[in-house]
C-alpha cells in the first residue's frame, strides 16, 4: 500500500464543542444543495461543503456507495485530491476490521473506531493500524451507515488525524441528524440513475426498430420520435421521392391526417370515459393508409397513465413502410422485422438494397457513399446477423 509519513506527534488540538443543527444558517445552504442535486457528483460536492462547514477540523471523508466493498474502490467517493488506485483499495479492504463488526451490528446508524476496536493497545499492534492508520495519518473515525432490508448499503466515513481532537457528542448528534438527508437523497439519485439508464436503453432499442415511433402531446408538440419516424413523416408529407432528397428531421412536421385522427380519437376517448367513469377504457385505435402510397401505413392510439377525465392523452403512432417488407406471409414479415431491428438505420438501407440485387457500386451511388464504406457496412451486417454471404442476407429479407 502507498505509505504516507506519519505526522509528528503533537498535542491533540482540542475541538470546540459546538451545537450546530441542520437548520443553522451556516449549514442550511449545503443541505439545500444536497436536496436539489441532479446527480451523484453534485451531491458529493454539496456533502463535502457540509463537512467543511460542520467539521472544519478533519482529515478526510469517504462515501462508500457499496458498503460491503464487493469491488473495493469502484463505488467510492474520496475527499483526497487524487483517487487511490484499485490495488490500494483492495489491500485496504482486506485489513479493515469494520466489515466484520458491522456484520454483527445490523442496523447501526453511527459507529466510531473505538466501537470497532475498543482496545487501543490491541489496535496499535494490528496491521490495520500500521498499514492504514499510520500510512494515511489518522486515528479517529465516525461511520454513518445506511441500511436496506438488513443489508448495509452505503457508509459515510469521517476521519480525524493524530493531532486532531476526538469527535464531540454534539458532532455525533449532528451526523445522526444528517442520516435521513443522506439516506433520502442517495435513494433518490439511485432511482433517478436507474430511470435514466432504462430510458436510454429503451430509446436505443426504439431507434433500431424498422418502423417509425412517434409520441405527440395534447398541444401537438413532439415528445419523441425515432429516426424512422422522421423519415416516414417526410414521406407522408412530401411523398416518397421528395422525402429521399431531404433530411427528415430538418423538415419534420406532424402529418395533418395524424392530427385529424388524434382529434377524433380524443372525442371517442372522452365520450367513453364520461359514459362509464369507473369502467376500464377500451383501447381506441385507428389505422391510416396514405392515399397515394398505400404501402405507407400508420397505427394510431392514445397513451395516458392518469385519470382519463383529468389528463389529456398523448398520440402514439407506429408507422411502417410496407414496401420495405416484401413478404406477403405473416411469418416472413415477422422474420424480416426481427432481422432489420438488429441493424442500424444506415445498415438497414444497405441491407435492403442488397436484397433488391444491387451491387456494391450501385448501392454506393444510390446512397452517396464510398464503395469501401458500403463494403464495411455489409461486413458489419454479416457479423450482427451471424451470416457470411449476400445470398443468406437476401433469403432472410424475402
Amino acid at each position: 500500500m502507498r505509505a504516507t509519513p506519519r505526522r509528528a506527534a503533537a498535542p491533540q488540538a482540542e475541538v470546540q464543542e459546538r451545537s450546530l443543527r441542520l437548520d443553522d444558517p451556516v449549514l442550511r445552504p449545503t443541505i439545500v444543495n444536497m436536496e436539489v442535486a441532479a446527480n451523484l457528483p453534485e451531491f458529493w460536492g454539496a456533502l463535502q461543503q457540509f463537512i467543511r462547514a460542520a467539521f472544519p477540523h478533519h482529515h478526510s471523508a469517504t462515501l462508500f456507495l457499496d458498503a460491503k466493498e464487493k469491488v473495493p474502490g469502484s463505488l467510492t467517493l474520496h475527499s483526497a485530491p487524487t483517487m487511490p488506485g484499485a490495488d490500494w483499495w483492495r489491500a485496504r479492504a482486506r485489513l479493515t476490521p469494520t466489515h466484520a463488526w458491522l456484520d454483527t451490528h445490523p442496523g447501526v446508524k453511527l459507529y466510531g473506531l473505538d466501537d470497532v476496536v475498543p482496545d487501543r493497545r490491541k489496535l496499535r499492534q494490528s496491521d490495520f493500524y500500521h498499514r492504514v492508520l499510520e500510512a494515511e495519518g489518522w486515528d479517529k473515525m465516525l461511520g454513518l451507515t445506511l441500511w436496506e432490508k438488513g443489508e448495509r448499503k452505503s457508509i459515510l466515513c469521517l476521519r480525524r488525524a493524530f493531532d486532531q481532537g476526538p469527535f464531540t457528542p454534539a458532532e455525533k448528534a449532528l451526523l445522526l441528524e444528517l442520516h435521513p438527508v443522506l439516506d433520502r437523497n442517495l435513494r433518490r439519485l439511485e432511482k433517478h440513475e436507474e430511470e435514466v439508464i432504462a430510458r436510454s436503453s429503451l430509446q436505443q432499442f426504439i431507434n433500431l426498430l424498422p418502423q417509425g415511433i412517434l409520441l405527440v402531446n395534447a398541444r401537438h408538440e413532439l415528445v419523441f420520435a425515432n429516426y424512422e419516424a422522421f423519415e416516414e413523416c417526410a414521406a407522408w408529407n412530401l411523398g416518397e421521392k421528395a422525402a429521399r432528397q431531404v433530411n427528415g428531421r430538418a423538415v419534420f412536421t406532424i402529418p395533418p391526417p395524424f392530427l385529424n385522427a388524434y382529434l377524433e380519437l380524443m372525442d371517442q376517448h372522452y365520450t367513453q370515459a364520461l359514459a362509464a367513469p369507473d369502467a376500464p377504457l377500451v383501447p381506441i385505435r385507428r389505422r391510416l393508409v396514405h392515399p397515394d402510397c398505400p404501402h405507407l401505413q400508420a397505427d394510431l392510439s392514445l397513451f395516458s397513465l392518469d385519470d382519463p377525465l383529468m389528463s389529456r392523452p398523448y398520440l402514439f403512432a407506429q408507422m411502417v413502410n410496407r414496401a420495405v417488407f416484401n413478404a406477403p406471409a405473416a411469418p416472413a414479415l415477422d422474420r424480416q422485422f426481427t432481422v432489420l431491428s438488429r441493424l442500424t438505420q444506415r445498415e438497414r438501407d444497405v441491407a435492403l438494397l442488397v436484397r433488391d440485387g444491387l451491387s456494391n457500386q450501385e448501392i454506393a451511388a444510390r446512397l452517396s457513399k464510398g464503395v469501401g464504406t458500403v463494403k464495411n457496412q455489409i461486413q458489419s451486417i454479416f457479423t450482427k446477423l451471424e451470416i457470411n454471404s449476400r445470398s443468406k442476407l437476401i433469403s432472410l429479407l424475402r
